[in-house]
């Protein structure tokens, strides 16, 4: 019979032996559901409502560059050129939005020209703080993009991989997508979009 002593060790060996297991990883099987109609410039998936858009074939919608140099190319979308290790593009402050009307961020784009690394991350603003490196996503499946090739970066901003629940907690304010990582790359942003996964 066992005693109660080695029971109780038992018992902690247990629970110590479940700490160390590393935590499930999030199922992605869905994002392959999500398509781009270039026809009608928007997302489409089984149980997808985008929120909200900003597609920038007519025009900019206030989104600057930093480290890079923005043009529009009309009807097609925002050209971001990189001039620096770390070109950047931004929203406009004031999106005011809460993070659980929007679980995902979805960036329709093109790598035109690769001149380095890749970086992919996104950043956020939120209506209590400004953007910080302990709050980022990187895209879910399709990284880094092939040059030339049209693709969809799905960001799940519950599942970031810095902040934890931060997004889905808070008021989300602005943007921030870092791009190439090395000057001379090109990237052509068609659309991004927040966008919610029932």
């Amino acid at each position: 019979m066992i005693s109660r002593r080695a029971a109780l060790g038992q018992l902690g060996a247990l629970v110590l032996a479940s700490c160390d297991k590393a935590e499930p990883r999030p199922d992605h099987s869905w994002i392959g559901e999500i398509n781009w109609r270039d026809d009608f410039r928007r997302f489409e998936a089984p149980g997808l409502q985008v929120v909200r858009s900003w597609d920038f074939a007519a025009t900019l919608h206030g989104f600057v560059a930093e480290g890079g140099e923005l043009s529009h190319q009309p009807g097609v979308g925002a050209k971001l050129v990189s001039r620096s290790g770390d070109p950047k593009l931004r929203s406009p402050n004031g999106i005011d939005l809460p993070g659980d009307a929007a679980n995902l961020v979805l960036v329709r784009m093109v790598r035109v020209l690769a001149a380095g690394p890749w970086d992919g991350a996104l950043y956020y603003a939120t209506a209590r703080r400004g953007e910080s490196a302990a709050y980022m996503a990187l895209p879910v499946a399709t990284w880094p993009p092939e040059t030339a090739s049209p693709i969809t970066l799905v960001y799940d901003m519950a599942n970031p991989a810095r902040g934890g629940d931060d997004w889905t907690r808070s008021q989300i304010s602005q943007l921030r997508l870092d791009t190439e990582a090395a000057p001379g790359g090109v990237a052509l942003i068609a659309q991004i979009a927040l966008a919610q996964r029932g």
